[in-house]
Formats: structure tokens, sequence, C-alpha cells
């Protein structure tokens, strides 16, 4: 595979977190790489923002200055042929960056999937009497930039060569100073989201690796089993469980990492086991109608208390969607989606692809915009940003208008995709609020801040055209790199109607017609069913 192949991938399908609506996508971006020289003076700001994970637990993402994101995507796409040897010298992760052919779907590179995950959680089991779990404390907000070239040369070989002014230019020093020009030249904390941070912190953790497992360490590969930062050792008893640990958080504070305590545990071959939650929805296979709704949801509330650390809610309404939205019952499957939003709005990522495509088949009425309004002032207050932007995208979507006091709310979590969704919704006349208070909020704004995204996106769309939105190709566009990616058509948020459809929903498959309720039993199951297994549900 090319360096310009790996770059497409990384520009047109690894910059933004997947938690993320499918309006927050990028369009032209590639076509702009080569005329954007790579400067390694460059840096901006990375946009965080809190956004829900399937346990409710609020996480910090990041969208990285699209300039700081190609130069590092540019020089990672080049350097793979020395990045890749890094990545081999675990034995152990489940999480292995690959860049799939350029016309595969999905993101960048591919990712540990549940069957991979399963698999090798199972055969530890199987093969040790005692398991110990550990997990690294704010794995990508501790990573220390400076360890990039620790884990390309490794730790000691690194600080010679830096003793002896010899480290200054090579490829993994200049990926250390990229990364930090991505976050405002910061030395800790990589981006959750981006494909690049996973490469980089795969770096990291094959070097713990190799080092956790190497020669007179007490550990060997075929114990260690890891995704990401979560890993699984097996061991023949306590003591060696306890020396494991001892040996883990040693080998990862010399990379300036931390265990985090509140994850660590220590169970028999028999208490641990990977979740198979999965397998307790077999027994629907051949129902139908109203059964098969009250069934499912069910066995879901239940599977959900039991399984705790997987995403129930996730993997199975993306592999049942077809038998629920094409059931007959569609009111009663409706109510259980309701049901379910009310009482974990933060799965609306997951509940959301399936309610949409039936609202817009029924239409909307009160009871749809008071819940609608009512995850966005209860998201609010938890300043889950992440779930605000999938009601915002609900409203905007179903065209659904949002009085002042609702976007309010909104202006009040003071961050920028929440503020470039309102200027979506108000130039289409679905929200309504005062456009000062925004303005005020943007008026010393430059590209290199967190701003950058609403700065572009609403002066490249005149949403506004007031002095606080016309900055692109001025002094505080460096370079006028900004004023190029407008040349070129460069696009970071949709408002195509394509994006505003179920059919936008990746890797579910679905379109309108799909909610067109059949009459069944003469169901093809296997034909419905979809997603599973090979899959990865964060």
């Amino acid at each position: 595979m090319s360096a310009n192949t790996r770059l497409t991938r990384l520009l047109n399908r690894g910059f933004y977190p997947v938690e993320l609506p499918p309006v927050f996508r990028t369009r032209n971006y590639s076509t702009v790489a080569q005329y954007i020289t790579q400067n390694l003076q460059y840096w901006g700001a990375t946009t965080f923002y809190d956004g829900a994970t399937f346990k409710g637990h609020l996480r910090t993402f990041g969208v990285i200055n699209p300039v700081s994101y190609l130069f590092l995507s540019r020089h990672i796409a080049q350097n793979w042929g020395e990045i890749s040897p890094i990545l081999r010298l675990s034995r152990c992760t489940g999480a292995r960056p690959k860049f799939p052919p350029l016309a595969e779907e999905g993101r960048a590179i591919t990712v540990a999937t549940i069957a991979t995950q399963r698999t090798e959680q199972r055969h530890l089991a199987s093969s040790f009497p005692v398991i110990a779990t550990l997990d690294i404390n704010r794995f990508y907000g501790s990573i220390y930039t400076h360890s990039i070239p620790w884990a390309a040369l490794g730790k000691e070989t690194a600080k010679v060569a830096y003793a002896n002014h010899t480290l200054g230019g090579t490829w993994s020093d200049v990926l250390d100073r990229l990364a930090r020009n991505c976050n405002q030249r910061q030395t800790v904390g990589l981006a959750i989201g981006p494909d690049t941070s996973r490469i980089l912190s795969e770096m990291l953790l094959a070097r713990i690796d190799s080092e956790l497992t190497a020669t007179g360490s007490g550990l060997a590969s075929p114990q260690v089993f890891h995704n990401i930062d979560d890993y699984q050792i097996g061991v023949l008893s306590v003591s060696e469980a306890e020396d494991a640990q001892s040996t883990f958080v040693k080998t990862i504070a010399r990379y300036e990492l931390r265990i985090n305590d509140y994850k660590t545990s220590i169970d028999s071959g028999i208490e641990f086991s990977p979740a198979n939650f999965q397998r307790r929805f077999d027994i629907l296979r051949g129902q139908s109608g109203r059964n098969l709704i009250e069934h499912f949801f069910e066995i879901l509330y239940e599977q959900i208390a039991s399984n705790p650390d997987s995403n129930v809610v996730g993997y199975t309404l993306k592999r049942f969607a077809r038998p629920l939205i094409r059931n007959p019952e569609q009111s009663l499957l409706r109510e259980y989606l309701q049901r379910l939003l009310l009482a974990a709005p933060h799965q609306a990522r997951w509940i959301m692809p399936l309610l949409l495509g039936i609202y817009r088949r029924i239409g909307i009425n009160s009871e749809i915009r008071r819940i609608l309004h009512w995850g966005i002032e209860t998201s609010a207050r938890r300043n889950d940003v992440g779930s605000i932007v999938w009601f915002l995208y609900t409203a905007i979507f179903l065209r659904i208008g949002l009085t002042a006091r609702v976007c309010d709310k909104c202006i009040g979590m003071s961050n920028e995709l929440v503020d470039l969704m309102l200027f979506h919704g108000q130039s289409i006349s679905l929200f309504s609020f005062s456009l000062p208070r925004l303005r005020q909020r943007y008026r010393n704004a430059d590209f290199r801040s967190s701003s950058w995204l609403t700065l572009y996106e609403v002066e490249r769309r005149a949403w506004d055209t007031s002095p606080s939105f016309r900055k692109i190709g001025t002094n505080l566009d460096i370079s006028s790199y900004y004023e190029t990616m407008r040349q070129h058509s460069v696009e970071f948020y949709s408002t195509r109607a394509e994006h505003l459809d179920v059919a936008a929903f990746d890797g579910w498959g679905l379109t309108q017609d799909d909610f067109e309720p059949q009459a069944y039993p003469d169901i093809d199951w296997d034909a419905l069913i979809q997603g599973g297994d090979d899959e990865n549900y964060e």
C-alpha cells in the first residue's frame, strides 16, 4: 500500500471520533494535501468535548486541528515502514492497527473485534487457573509524547541519542513533535477518537509488551492479552498474580503511566469469563410480531444488568435492527425504544438510528418533541456533549424546532461542536437563539484555537457574516491554510441530505425502505440478522 493511500484513509476516514453523528465527516480533505506543505512549526489546539461511554461514564474525546492532523497523518503514512516493525513487537495485543485496502468500508484502520477479544480471553481462562485484570489509568490522557521515541528505539537507546544530540530530526523525534503540535505543543495527552491516536498509543503499548514479556520478566506472551489499555494476564496462583501486577506497574511506570486501582481484579478461571450475552438472544430465532419485540427487550434489560462492562444495547440493536424495524408492531417497538432512551439518554447514539427511521415514517408529534427537549436538557446538566449533538442531529433530521430556552441550554455548554449545530439549525429556521452571545464567544478566536471548526464552517457557508466569522485568509489564518481548504471545497461538517438519512449510519446497512412493516412468519431470519461478533462495540 502506498503512503498516499494510507494518508487518504487517515484524512477521509480517521479524523472524527466514531461516536459523533453522520454530519460530522470530512469531504475533499485528502485532495487538499498536495497543496499544503509539511510545516513542523505549525501547531493548533484540539477541540475537546465530554461524551458518555455505553456505561454512562463521561470520557473526554478530541477533534484535532485539521492542519496539525494533516501533518501528523502524512508523517505516519510516509514512515509506516518504520512504524510497522514496532507494532509487531507485541504478540499479545488485540488492537494492532492495520490499513485495509482503500476501497474497503469502515475506519482508516481496523480494530479488535468482539470475536477476537472473546476468543483470546477464553483461551487465557482455559489455560491458567488465575486471571489478573489490569488497566492503565487515563491512558490516552496520560501518554507522554516524548515516550514516542522511547517506543521507537527503546527508552535507554532514545535517552542516549538525546544526550548525544543525535535524536533530533529523526523520524520518531519528528513524530513526537507533530503529536505535540496537535495539542498546543503540550507534552502530555493524546486525543481520544482520531485514528492517529490509536496508532501512536499502540506503538507505545507494543514496546511495553515487549518489555513486559522479555526473558527474565517472569511473563511470556501467551500469558498476556490486551485490547488497548485493558490487560488480562494468566498465571498459576494468586501470588503469581501479585508478582505479575508488580511487574506490570513497574513496566508502565517507565513510560510515565500508572495503573487504575479501581479496575484491578484477580479472579479464578471460572470467575473470569468473556461476556457471552450474545448467545442469550439466539432464542429469538424464528419469533415474530409482538412476541419478538417483547421477548427481545425482556432479554435486553436482563443482559444490561448482568453485563455492565459490555455494550449490550449497541450490539443487540445493531445486530437485530432489521427483524425489529420490519416488525408490523411498530408502535410497540417505538414505545420500547423510547422507554430505553428515557432510561439511558447516553445511549442515544445506538437508539436513534432505529427511532429516527420510525419517526420519519410515522411523522412527529408533541410526545417526540417533549422527549427531544428532555434529552437535551438532561444531557446539558451532565455536560454530555456527545449525547447533545445526537439530540440536535435528531431535531435537524426530523425538522423539529427548538425554542430559545432549549437553545440557551446548548449555548451554555460552551462547546464548538454544539455551537456549529446551532448555526446549522438556525440557518434552516429550526432553532431560535440570540446571535450576540455566540458572536462574542468567537470574536477573538483564531484558527489555531479550539474554535477552528465553527469559524471555518460558519464563514464558508455564510451562516453569519459578522466580523466574528470573517477570518479565512486573514492574518488569523496562518499561511492561508483555511483559505486553501475553502478553495478546494474541503468540508468538516455536512448538511447534505444523504447524511440526514438512516442510510448514513455507518455499519448499520439500513435504508428508509427497511422501516416499512412486513407481515411474516415466513421470515428469512439469517438474511435479516446483521453485524455481530466481527465488529467492535466500544
